[in-house]
């Protein structure tokens, strides 16, 4: 009956533990940790098996003999050579035999009342000649309950042997006992001097009191006591007595979990800290294309001055040359002239026309070359900010070096999307190249008023030289429907006054379509490379979410693992 409530026990502690081993198995899965999510799903295994004592150590120090001792029986092969290629796991079965289970591992049945709830692995040398004992070696080691570290009683010094003792305790934190074995062939001093030597060894290792089993399996075939096999039967017996190795099996288990918890929160906690670096840069990149954008809008306002400049001077040479041809000398000369012409092309219209191609020719040469050096400014100052933001970006895509992950996977990703977008929009032919005033000579801005400015290309240049074609064209017809009736001396101070509310309206458009086309386009070239950065912000944002996430289920499943009594 209390064998049965103590099992009854262990399999619902058993269970209570599963289950929060598939709970870290699910945290690995989310955080991409592949590596470890192999090592988990080993766990939930293991929680499953029986409790398992696994003998390691060097070759020819007895391993394979001390197991046949402990057992009584020829279960695994004893030759001076390595012999044990394989690992053998011997547990308790009504028919005796053994079962290969692959290239690397054997199954091995035996009726023995001390495998009750127990199996015992046989491993190869962890410094074996023979291909890849010691990584299968390492590989059991995870699924170990119990290790029994074997070393000769003549040599318990070995480096390999400790340095894989240190995997074994250290790494996953096993529960470790020590065997000396062929204690048959060392003198009294040696075995005094040697287990000494072990203890000091051990305690280098935060062991203060290990566990030691002096052997001699020969002697102990015969002679069980004098031997040492039956202090380690009883070892084992004390293990498995009241239901202290199913314990220690969920607390080896727990301890592990524990660890795997600990080095997936590392990476966690690393990835924390690039995301804060990632945010601070998504933060100055934000700052810097604002300031780049002032920068264009400053560049454009001083553009846009130096053509109104321009066109109130041209505009008032053109007020003064036509005053000139309404004066009566003026119309006098154009009567006399028209004697030889057509009317109609010796009218005050007439003249208005070739006054108003003369201005508008000399305005638009000059403000052509005022903005194609205004829109080299601009140019010079967007693309560099850009490339001084692409060469940040770049920088901080490989300032890292963390284990592989999915979120490390998504930043890669992005960044890599972010720099091909930035790299596009400043590469010939590309988007910002539209900018650079070289692109627009010779164009006919009017052409460039139909399709080409919907493109981001044609920008600065091509918007003030069509905007001046517009008001120029508009003041000098509005100016000719005005003269087409009569062109009467009489007439001339309500035909100036007129012009020059013309000419004052046509500042005041070249101003106001100066200002919405120029800003305009500062705006379209800054939202397309804010839009090219943007997929950066919204991952930041992203990651964000999934890391508090991710870290909130990590506390949660540690204080679980903490609060979890396997007894």
């Amino acid at each position: 009956m209390a064998s049965a409530l103590l099992e009854s026990r262990f399999l619902q502690r058993r269970a209570e533990l599963s289950g929060l081993l598939g709970r870290l198995g699910e945290l690995t899965a989310r955080c991409g940790r592949s590596d470890l999510e192999s090592v988990a799903a080993e766990l939930a295994a293991h929680a499953l098996e029986p409790f398992f004592l696994v003998v390691v150590g060097e070759v020819k120090t007895g391993k394979s003999s001390l197991v046949n001792a402990l057992l009584d029986a020829e279960v695994t092969a004893v030759a001076p050579d390595p012999c044990t290629d394989r690992i053998r796991v011997i547990a308790r079965g009504s028919e005796p035999g053994e079962t290969a289970k692959g290239p690397l591992l054997t199954h091995v049945r035996l009726d023995n009342p001390i495998l009750d709830g127990l199996a015992i692995v046989d491993t190869p040398g962890v410094d074996s000649i023979i291909d890849r004992h010691q990584e299968i070696t390492e590989r059991f080691i995870p699924r170990a309950d119990l290790v029994l570290f074997v070393f000769s009683v003549l040599n318990p010094y070995s480096r390999s042997a400790w340095d894989f003792h240190d995997l074994a305790a250290e790494a996953w934190r096993r529960h470790v006992a020590f065997a000396l074995t062929q204690a048959d062939l060392a003198t009294a001093e040696q075995i005094a001097v040697n287990t000494a030597r072990l203890r000091e060894l051990a305690g280098q290792r935060g062991m203060a009191d290990p566990t030691i089993f002096l052997v001699s399996s020969t002697v102990g075939r015969a002679d069980p006591e004098a031997g040492g096999i039956e202090a380690l039967r009883r070892h084992i017996r004390e293990l498995t007595a009241s239901g202290g190795h199913f314990a220690a099996k969920l607390e080896a288990t727990r301890r592990s979990a524990q660890r795997l918890l600990a080095d997936l929160s590392s990476g966690l906690d690393a990835r924390a800290r690039e995301l804060d670096a990632d945010a601070a840069e998504a933060e100055r990149i934000a700052k810097r294309l604002e300031s780049a954008r002032l920068a264009a809008g400053r560049e454009a306002e001083v553009l846009r001055t130096r053509v109104e400049a321009a066109y109130a001077r041209l505009s008032g040479a053109f007020e003064a040359a036509f005053a000139r041809e309404l004066t009566f000398s003026g119309m006098i000369g154009r009567s006399l002239a028209g004697l030889w012409r057509r009317r109609d092309q010796a009218g005050p219209a007439a003249r208005l026309a070739q006054l108003g191609e003369i201005f508008a020719a000399d305005l638009e040469r000059e403000v052509e070359a005022i903005a194609r050096q205004g829109a080299q400014h601009v140019f010079e100052s967007v693309t560099g900010s850009a490339r001084l933001l692409l060469d940040e970006l770049r920088r901080h895509r490989h300032d890292r070096d963390l284990p592989a992950d999915a979120l490390g996977e998504q930043r890669d990703r992005v960044l890599a999307e972010v720099t091909a977008g930035v790299e596009a929009l400043l590469a010939d032919g590309g988007p910002l190249s539209g900018i650079d005033p070289g692109s627009v000579t010779g164009m006919d801005p009017k052409a460039a008023l139909g399709g080409a400015l919907v493109v981001l290309g044609t920008l600065f240049a091509v918007a003030v030289k069509s905007t001046v074609i517009d008001v120029t064209g508009g003041v000098v017809a509005a100016l000719g429907a005005l003269l087409a009736g009569s062109a009467l001396f009489w007439q001339r101070p309500r035909v100036l006054a007129e012009m020059r509310r013309r000419l004052a309206g046509g500042g005041e458009r070249l101003r106001r379509e100066l200002d919405e086309r120029l800003a305009a386009r500062v705006d379209r070239i800054f939202r397309e490379l804010a839009d090219r950065f943007e997929p950066f912000f919204a991952d930041v944002a992203a990651r964000r979410r999934s890391l508090e996430e991710l870290a909130s289920r990590r506390d949660e499943l540690a204080a679980a693992l903490a609060a979890f009594d396997p007894a």
